[in-house]
């Protein structure tokens, strides 16, 4: 899907992944449109790359994401694809004494209900236009097999999944793929101090547009790959990992 330039919409691009995938896409002469809440980031993506617009947005505010899109539709009528990439993740556990009961509403609608919120808003557009457009939701393995630490980001994970296959199941007959990236622990600011031998964001950036370009739907990104092995053959290694995760 990316040998021609295309317009993508790109949530989270001011750091980590989602700055990876900026550069190496801008790289490539595609025109991008960045949603992100830092205006400060967003005015230095606008200095440090060509072709690429930005759009300040707070993705856990259900009105004042779609006052956005509003906008981006008119002027942007012509995106073809769309990379729901921004996510947060609170580590405390529920027992925990810093956990802020606060917080679950806004990692579950930037996590999950963003995503499906800018689906429903840009859908409309990719299946009156006659070239292939595309979803792209980056996941995670914790999908799959949850985590002790961060229950809420991986339930989101979870239902990131199962609508992404829902999704794909309801535009089987139409010109929109549906592919979900499911990552490995990569080394981002998110994930700053925690875990070993991760995946740089350069990396992770790069599979996933070589997966993009690919013909699967499903992305298994690293160490992830080896999930959907441990879950027929061996499912009991996995939970037994991530519990002391």
């Amino acid at each position: 899907m990316l040998e021609k330039p295309q317009k993508i919409l790109l949530t989270g691009g001011t750091s980590g992944i989602g700055l990876e995938l900026l550069r190496q896409l801008n790289q490539k002469g595609h025109s991008m449109i960045v949603l992100g809440r830092d205006a400060d980031k967003l005015a230095q993506l606008r200095r440090n790359f060509v072709d690429v617009e930005t759009y300040c947005c707070d993705l856990a505010q259900k009105h004042e994401l779609e006052s956005v899109l509003n906008e981006i539709r008119t002027t942007h009528p012509t995106i073809s694809i769309l990379i729901n990439n921004a996510a947060v993740q609170n580590t405390p556990a529920f027992t925990a004494p810093d956990f802020d009961y606060d917080t679950l509403t806004s990692e579950v609608d930037i996590n999950f209900l963003a995503p499906v919120r800018l689906t429903y808003l840009l859908l409309d557009g990719f299946l009156k236009q006659t070239r292939p457009s595309a979803i792209v939701n980056i996941s995670s393995g914790l999908a799959l097999y949850p985590k002790t630490s961060s229950s809420i980001y991986c339930a989101t994970k979870a239902a990131l999944h199962s609508f992404s296959q829902s999704l794909r199941y309801q535009l089987y007959e139409h010109p929109v793929r549906v592919i979900e990236v499911l990552l490995p622990l990569v080394n981002t600011p998110m994930t700053a101090g925690r875990g070993r031998k991760k995946l740089s964001a350069s990396a992770a950036a790069t599979h996933i547009l070589l997966g993009i370009s690919g013909s699967k739907d499903e992305i298994y990104i690293g160490r992830a790959r080896w999930l959907p092995l441990l879950i027929r053959v061996c499912p009991g290694i996995a939970k037994s990992l991530l519990r002391r995760a």
